[in-house]
């Protein structure tokens, strides 16, 4: 066999829970379900889980784990949510993995993903670290092992991303066709091939049946990963087109992609948020476990994940990525580079309103993650031998709230004697810097009004750690806070701006919750 096909689904929801209780209040958006987790559970992540496969007159005739099949991802902090909601679905998804690695020769479909889904060029150093150790320990708590890749939020990535997931020992990335720069063949031995010109990317017309090499090409670095480039035209066809609605139509073009004429090994490769398969497009689950189950192999095209293909065909092409505008980096999103979270680009306009207000925002929560940061490091350091490496361990804490771990923890990371003043101390700290990272959650900026349910969760998270903030000693920094956040003008007279959405919305839950 020499055509192979690899789909990938991206699997997230930003964590919902109030900063204060730990609980996921009800959102009458979501409609009659309690709220937007336990409404796309039902429609997506649960069926993808029991795919139901029909006959022509409806009547089924098999069930497929399409996660056994699937190339996946789910974000840490959705699968906590999952784990205790539905904890046999959970269990049934990290039984998927395991059969595909039984299947593909160790090398199961789940990869991991950033942790709380940050536009990763727009963090500071030590946020994409932690963002980054943080996916994977999530990763391996929950799935037994190392991961392969970790999938990048929005698919955003610029050089120093790249170098990052070098670092940590990952093997490949999955980008957009749009994201790579220019491409040229590699020599023998898959080295870079210095004499060999190269081809400029435009609109998309990279052989995307391939993977390629990205080489670290700062002076004594060694480093390389490689980087698989989905089928622009293909994804946007099931995410967009409704291609499967009907799995032999999804084949057929599947299929179109391969070129006969070539005797090397080819892949096919889409990559969509997993929430099309249910959610985005009712029924898109069984089209897709149609074909997982019947469509694929009629046509002599075996389903593989990215690591087994990987392990078998090597790349044969070196790569280089965009740089985006203002050198901020590319995403799957975005027409702008990674416009779409830093400023009024366009992206994500309804009914035209307006995205003035990202800028300020970002501006605010900048600010404001600058001077956390001065009160962890400044408070801290009387608790903690390290506060970083104790930010980085945290995740553990995270994963295992018990007394058992916690303790273990702190033993290890407190300077002195574990005093209920120093525990209480460092738990509040090391809190404040989860929160700080979660108000970068992406969905934030995602869409067009800053008072939209998920720009203000990133505000309630914002609000919870300067309330931490000030337990723990430091100043009171919600004024200035609200000063930068009134440069944020809000499409709704009511609001006016950040400021108003902030008082009439995000404060009155810091109230309640305190109440509670």
């Amino acid at each position: 066999m020499r055509h192979f096909v690899c789909i990938h689904g991206h699997f997230y929801q930003p964590p919902r829970e109030n900063p204060w209780t730990g609980v996921i209040e009800r959102q009458p958006s979501a409609g009659e379900t309690h709220d937007w987790n336990v409404r796309i559970a039902r429609e997506c992540y649960i069926p993808n889980g029991r795919a139901r496969v029909v006959n022509e007159r409806n009547e089924p005739i098999a069930e497929v784990n399409n996660y056994s099949w699937l190339n996946f991802n789910f974000g840490g902090t959705l699968l906590s949510w999952y784990e205790k909601a539905y904890p046999d679905e959970y269990r049934r998804l990290l039984e998927a993995d395991r059969e595909s690695a039984e299947r593909l020769e160790g090398h199961g479909n789940a990869i991991a993903q950033a942790y709380n889904h940050m536009i990763m060029p727009l963090a500071n150093v030590r946020d994409q670290a932690t963002q980054v150790r943080w996916g994977i320990a999530d990763f391996k708590h929950r799935f037994g092992r190392s991961p392969e890749a970790l999938w990048l939020p929005e698919t955003a990535c610029d050089d120093v991303v790249l170098r990052l997931l070098i670092e940590h020992g990952l093997k490949y990335a999955i980008l957009a066709p749009h994201q790579a720069r220019r491409v040229r063949r590699l020599r023998a031995g898959e080295k870079p091939d210095l004499d060999k010109e190269w081809m400029e990317i435009k609109d998309e017309n990279i052989d995307t049946r391939h993977a390629y090499r990205w080489f670290d090409r700062r002076p004594r670095q060694q480093g390389k990963i490689d980087i698989f480039f989905y089928n622009g035209s293909l994804a946007r066809a099931v995410a967009f087109e409704k291609l499967m609605a009907h799995s032999p139509a999804a084949a057929q073009r599947i299929l179109s992609v391969f070129d006969a004429h070539l005797r090397s090994a080819q892949l096919v490769s889409i990559a969509t948020d997993g929430e099309t398969y249910g959610h985005h497009e009712p029924f898109a689950d069984m089209g897709l476990a149609h074909l997982f189950k019947y469509e694929l192999p009629k046509q002599g095209m075996p389903v593989v994940n990215f690591g087994y293909y990987l392990a078998k065909h090597k790349p044969i092409c070196e790569v280089e990525i965009q740089p985006g505008l203002q050198g901020f980096g590319t995403s799957w999103s975005c027409a702008h580079g990674v416009g779409r979270w830093l400023e009024d680009c366009g992206c994500g306009a309804e009914n035209g309103k307006h995205q003035k207000w990202r800028k300020p925002m970002r501006e605010a929560l900048d600010w404001l993650r600058d001077r956390l940061i001065l009160v962890f490091e400044q408070k801290g350091s009387a608790v903690l031998r390290d506060v970083w490496k104790a930010r980085d361990g945290y995740i553990q804490v995270i994963l295992n709230p018990d007394e058992r771990s916690t303790s273990f923890f702190l033993a290890r990371h407190l300077r002195g004697p574990c005093s209920p003043q120093a525990r209480r101390k460092a738990l509040a700290l090391l809190e404040m810097q989860k929160f700080a990272m979660f108000m970068y959650t992406s969905c934030g900026w995602f869409f067009a009004e800053i008072s939209g349910l998920e720009a203000m969760q990133n505000l309630k998270y914002a609000a919870r750690a300067m309330e931490l903030a000030r337990e723990s000693g430091g100043p009171d920094l919600e004024p200035e806070f609200l000063r930068l956040l009134k440069a944020a003008p809000s499409n709704v007279p009511e609001f006016e701006d950040g400021e108003g959405v902030y008082l009439k919305l995000v404060r009155p839950a810091t109230a309640s919750s305190a109440r509670a």
